[in-house]
């Protein structure tokens, strides 16, 4: 009997992003419970594979952060994905993934909400902060960093003169 030996895929992990911004132009970071615990970041996610990435960011804002479509006056999707590549796994043939590619939205929250994580459907996020964007730009790992400052640039260029 001949024995078939299969190769698993690799691939990139495709998800959605969110950049949450006020009346104030700051924007909220997220600090993670879970693994990496401690990193703080914007609100992402997976998309699971009955899902497209609008009907993702919904769910995944809701399970993460205790947010719904109710709680902000404007949403806009970026056009571009964005991609990131893990660098240790592209030499290591025993990770599924290569990196994450992202759709990313970005929503001003309403003047009268706040953020509540105790709403959160799971433990994902243990704490947030507002800040400028040039800080996050600036705080956020080598990994990461290239886009976050695509999303800077398309937030300051775009998002603020639509919003």
């Amino acid at each position: 009997m001949k024995k078939h030996v299969t190769m698993g895929t690799r691939f990139f992990r495709a998800g959605v992003g969110t950049v949450i911004f006020n009346n104030k132009k700051e924007v909220v970071l997220f600090e993670r419970a879970k693994y990496p615990v401690g990193i703080w970041q914007f609100q992402q996610g997976g998309i699971d594979l009955d899902e497209n990435p609008e009907s993702t960011l919904w769910r995944e804002l809701l399970e993460e952060v205790g947010l719904t479509n109710n709680d902000f006056d404007f949403v806009h999707e970026m056009p571009n994905w964005t991609l990131y590549t893990e660098q240790e796994a592209i030499n290591n043939p025993n990770k599924p993934r290569f990196g994450q590619c992202h759709k990313w939205y970005f929503l001003k929250i309403k003047e009268d909400r706040d953020i509540d994580l105790s709403k959160a459907l799971e433990d994902e996020a243990s704490d947030y902060r507002w800040t400028d964007f040039s800080s996050v730009v600036s705080e956020t790992d080598e990994l990461k960093k290239h886009v976050y400052r695509e999303l800077q640039t398309y937030f300051n260029e775009v998002v603020l003169k639509l919003s």
